[in-house]
């Protein structure tokens, strides 16, 4: 495994190429003084185009005026008690991003246990809320760079064999829910929702 950082050419894609090939990467956080990583097993796609799940599809407004901006900075949103992580991808206003739902952690299991209150190792980072209190992302991340070490970021993996993506629709959207854009590292066991989600 290597420590390179991804940077701007990575996220200025598709979102869908970007969702694919995050599969695998690893995501290291440095938020709160404390640092944590953990591999990326889940990813869905939200787009500029024919796709009403995607926050920007019905406009910009000050909350989602990240997503409109240059690829590679961090759009933060609160769902319910808790945060969503997503990465801007694509070209200057035109409103897309990658959502990060889940990670197999690494590194940092104590941090992330306190910061859950949860000892089940698999709890820690399964779901896109879970993650984010487990790497203590909120809102003060909206809008940073992820291209470079400092709060948050993503780095390469070097692996020998390839990763089995599987492709289905997104979940807990209720429009576009026929899209298939989420991405997901066949059988892992840090992949969210029933197993048969996972397989």
């Amino acid at each position: 495994m290597n420590s390179k950082v991804l940077l701007k050419p990575f996220f200025e894609r598709d979102a869908k190429i970007v969702a694919k090939q995050l599969i695998g990467r690893r995501l290291v956080s440095r938020c709160g003084g404390h640092r944590a990583a953990g591999i990326i097993v889940e990813a869905e796609a939200y787009l500029p185009v024919n796709d009403p799940a995607c926050h920007g599809a019905r406009g910009k407004t000050k909350s989602n005026a990240v997503m409109f901006g240059p690829a590679g900075f961090a759009y933060v949103y609160s769902i319910h008690a808790g945060h969503c992580f997503n990465i801007v991808t694509g070209n200057v206003g035109e409103p897309e991003a990658v959502l990060i739902r889940a990670v197999e952690p690494k590194l940092g299991i104590k941090t992330l246990k306190r910061r859950r209150q949860n000892d089940n190792h698999r709890l820690l980072t399964t779901g896109p809320s879970r993650l984010c209190q487990a790497f203590g992302v909120n809102r003060e991340q909206d809008g940073i760079d992820v291209t470079v070490r400092r709060k948050i970021w993503f780095e390469d993996v070097d692996y020998d064999d390839e990763i089995p993506v599987m492709v289905s629709p997104r979940i807990g959207v209720t429009s576009g829910e026929s899209l298939k854009l989420r991405f997901v590292w066949k059988n892992n066991p840090y992949v969210s929702g029933p197993k048969k989600w996972r397989t």
